[in-house]
């Protein structure tokens, strides 16, 4: 339930643009998160944009951190680092995010500035120094 249309949209969007399309792996039955954090960059990582249309608001969203981390893009759902990471796609409107899409297809420096965007703002909200100071923080109260 939480990938919604993520794979269908991808696959739409690969065909009208003729652009290449990696899937997850998926066997049925399979949990949900079940690639390693290796796999996943090993997968990824040679990608321009990663499309996840999870639909939930009440998941951090460890694969927008990730595709932050790796320099990629991410495109649609609802989970907070969507949201803080990549607000211009942090949506599950197809619509929408075929019109970005289109617009970081088409426009080198605009998807490197959603690029440096998402990473300068994973360090600063997610980074290794923020939550060290944070537990700090709640060590001492």
């Amino acid at each position: 339930h939480r990938r919604g249309n993520t794979y269908k949209f991808a696959e739409y969007i690969g065909k009208k643009y003729n652009i290449p399309v990696k899937f997850k792996p998926l066997q049925q039955n399979q949990k949900f998160d079940y690639l390693s954090l290796k796999q996943f960059i090993e997968l990824w990582s040679p990608s321009s944009f990663h499309f996840n249309l999870d639909s939930s608001f009440m998941h951090p969203g460890q694969q927008g951190m990730q595709v932050a981390n790796i320099g990629s893009i991410n495109i649609g759902g609802l989970n907070e680092s969507h949201q803080v990471l990549f607000p211009e796609t942090a949506t599950c409107d197809e619509k929408i995010l075929e019109e970005k899409f289109v617009e970081y297809l088409k426009d080198l420096d605009k998807r490197f500035e959603v690029i440096e965007y998402a990473w300068n703002k994973l360090n600063e909200v997610y980074g290794y120094n923020v939550v060290k100071k944070q537990l700090l923080e709640l060590m001492e109260n």
